[in-house]
């Protein structure tokens, strides 16, 4: 349609053209568009001389503007010879926009696009490594959703709108194939118009980078979802509880059984025999009491507390063998009998070559006077002889060849100070020990500070450290309280284990025996439970005994004493180490790494929206990427009318270039002239004839290819 300007002034009369269509070429063109346009009539007569006020239809201008949203209000004209251009003083030329002003949406868009991205990252920095919020009706993956899909959205929207605006670029730089219109159209609406072009185009023009920009935007989503991944961690509960005994004073003992005669501590002798006859794996007798109300608990501070541990040396270098053979009145006449004997002790054992009677193991409690390698020891020493590479099957068959090595063992019990850190796993008890204190002196009388007995007195690091009070009878010093083993404790403690662990095992022809040297407890199950007994981690191999035993013994004494803090017992003394019962939470931790994607989109967007505002050409109209802007352009035509009518293209045609080889005809709509003749409506339909190849003025436009006026 022509534009306003062009009011009030009259068309310039006919001139012929040199390329018009003969008379047959009308008739069939004609016709076509009878067809094409589904409607009856005969065509109007094209030599009526057109009024010179056109007015603009209101149906046309509101289709336009629906299928042309967001074009501009300027026309360009595409003019013919010198003489058709109308007069000067009547066209209203367009004004020239600053850049700010035409690319306003872009540069908004990118803002946006930026705003939103950067919001994004806010709120993931906010929530990394935190528990993930718990929000009403909404989740923190909605919202990094949300702000990704928008941050996208706003950057293609400017990235799209820039193509758009390259396409006019790329057009007016040279002559260009009408095939280039449609990659550049397609390659503003998604990534596979953007794929082609940038197939087609090899980098050759700016437009490039956008098809980029819209390819690599498909895996903007993604990326940005992928920053979020949720772990499960164990955060402390308020609520819950989590505690476990310690004990600095031992000294708790049985009943008075005769004068100057205490049983030991049933909890501990109890213990004790269940770590040597209960083959249970999960070790029960080792693990102390802990309450824990979630299952899983820990402890920040260091615990430390009295305990018992075992140490073993093989002494079989001090072993001394002794080989004698029987006298002949004797009912072993003439054969050998083989002793081994520990010289401070005398524990022997003995056994005779290639016959079943023997001592298939010996076991002695003896002081630390008697001991051959602890003679410093605070309570009663082991020790064990038994054969080399013989096992349990020896108790019920087999013999002992003449040369037989045996071994010698000796264990002790020693109380000490440990420093440990406390866990519990899905009620899973265990421990991480820190420090050991082994260095003791026995005090002998009790006063109102000191308890008489074995006492340990860390060094004063070991209260910053190891988790050990502060002595509060001098709290000034900031030195260690001290752990002491009870004197009655530890007495009652040596008879125990001098009566269990004192005896031996013979073996006759016949039988097997388990004879004890004492008499009390229970002697001769242990001397059994030592022999052929099922102890938890113990082989079968007879000289690996005794160690494992007294591991086993170590521990359930440990368990007694850090259970007596569940016992309101005077004579010893107890605490609560309290740690931190954990509930698991679920935890944000972002990965950064996949933010590098958006944030190279963006730039990249950003820079073709910059780019495009800052060197836009002033003669290249803001087209965008719309397809219909050929709307705005007026072609300066004439096709046997005796005048020359500014038309406007239907957009309902679009321009396809699989006819960018053929020739343009433009007929009048039946329906633009009313029943007086006037023309009521400019609307003319844009139809595609392969009548005539093109002559050398065809000239490409922004979105069809025009005839040029060559008179």
């Amino acid at each position: 349609m022509a534009p306003s300007g062009l009011d009030g002034w009259r068309l310039p009369a006919y001139e012929p053209l040199n390329n018009e269509l003969e008379p047959h070429e009308t008739e069939q063109a004609m016709s076509s568009s009878a067809v094409i346009r589904e409607e009856t009539g005969e065509l109007d007569d094209h030599e009526e001389t057109m009024p010179g006020n056109i007015s603009q239809s209101s149906n046309s201008s509101s289709r336009d503007e629906a299928s042309c949203s967001g074009s501009t209000s300027d026309t360009a004209i595409m003019r013919g010879s010198a003489e058709d251009k109308p007069p000067e003083s009547n066209v209203s030329a367009p004004e020239p926009k600053d850049a700010s002003d035409r690319f306003t949406f872009e540069l908004a868009g990118v803002v946006v696009s930026a705003g939103l991205l950067a919001t994004m990252l806010a709120l993931l920095s906010v929530y990394d490594h935190q528990p993930q919020p718990s929000w009403p009706h909404i989740s923190l993956n909605a919202v990094i959703s949300t702000l990704s899909t928008l941050s996208k959205a706003s950057l293609i929207f400017s990235v799209g709108e820039s193509l758009g605006q390259l396409k006019w670029v790329w057009f007016s730089q040279q002559k260009r194939p009408l095939l280039h219109l449609r990659l550049f159209d397609s390659a503003s609406r998604g990534a596979w118009g953007s794929l082609r072009l940038v197939w087609h185009q090899r980098a050759q023009h700016f437009a490039g980078l956008g098809a980029v920009v819209m390819i690599l935007a498909l895996a903007f989503d993604p990326f940005s979802q992928n920053l979020i991944h949720n772990y499960v961690k164990m955060v402390a509960d308020p609520s819950g509880k989590a505690r476990i005994g310690t004990v600095s004073i031992y000294n708790t003992i049985g009943s008075d059984m005769a004068t100057s005669f205490f049983e030991v501590d049933p909890a501990l002798k109890g213990n004790v025999y269940n770590s040597l006859f209960n083959n249970d794996q999960s070790r029960p007798w080792e693990i102390p009491k802990f309450v824990c109300t979630s299952s899983n608990c820990t402890w920040d501070e260091p615990v430390a507390s009295l305990e018992f541990r075992t140490l073993c040396t093989n002494v079989t270098s001090v072993l001394i063998p002794n080989c004698t053979t029987f006298p002949a009145n004797s009912s072993y006449a003439g054969q050998t009998n083989c002793t081994f004997t520990l010289p401070k002790s005398n524990t022997s054992a003995w056994y005779l070559p290639n016959s079943p009677v023997m001592t298939p193991f010996s076991v002695a409690g003896v002081p630390p006077t008697d001991a051959e390698v602890y003679t410093n020891a605070s309570l009663i020493v082991i020790q064990y002889i038994a054969p080399q590479h013989a096992n349990v099957s020896l108790f019920e068959g087999g013999l002992l060849p003449n040369g037989t090595l045996w071994e010698a063992t000796e264990c002790l019990l020693d109380p000490i100070v440990r420093s440990f850190r406390p866990a519990v796993h899905q009620n899973t008890y265990s421990e991480e020990t820190l420090a050991i204190w082994t260095q003791s002196n026995f005090v002998t009388v009790d006063n109102a500070n000191v308890t008489a007995g074995n006492t340990l007195t860390p060094p004063g690091t070991w209260v910053a450290d190891y988790g050990v009070p502060v002595n509060q009878s001098s709290p000034q010093n900031n030195s260690a309280q001290s752990y002491v083993l009870g004197f009655n404790a530890g007495k009652t403690i040596e008879t125990f284990f001098q009566a269990i662990f004192s005896g031996q095992s013979s073996r006759s022809v016949l039988h097997t025996v388990f004879t004890p040297t004492f008499n009390n407890y229970a002697a001769s199950d242990t001397l059994e439970a030592l022999g052929w007994g099922n102890i938890t981690g113990c082989s079968d191999l007879l000289a690996d005994r005794l160690p494992c035993a007294m591991g086993n013994v170590a521990a359930a004494m440990t368990k007694t004493l850090r259970d007596s803090a569940y016992i309101a017992d005077p004579r010893s003394t107890s605490g609560w180490a309290v740690g931190n019962a954990m509930m698991p939470a679920v935890y944000i931790a972002v990965h950064w790494q996949w933010v590098v994607l958006p944030l190279v989109v963006w730039v990249a967007g950003a820079t073709l929206v910059y780019s495009n505002t800052t060197t836009k050409s002033p003669d290249i109209q803001d087209l965008n990427s719309l397809t219909c802007s050929i709307v705005k352009y007026y072609a300066h035509l004439s096709f046997r009318t005796s005048i020359h009518l500014y038309l406007e293209v239907d957009p309902i045609f679009p321009c396809d270039p699989t006819y960018s080889t053929k020739p343009l005809v433009l007929f009048p709509s039946p329906s633009i002239r009313d029943n007086h003749g006037n023309v009521k409506n400019e609307e003319y339909f844009l139809y595609f004839f392969s009548l005539v190849s093109f002559s050398q003025h065809a000239k490409i436009f922004p979105t069809c290819m025009v005839q040029e006026n060559s008179s």
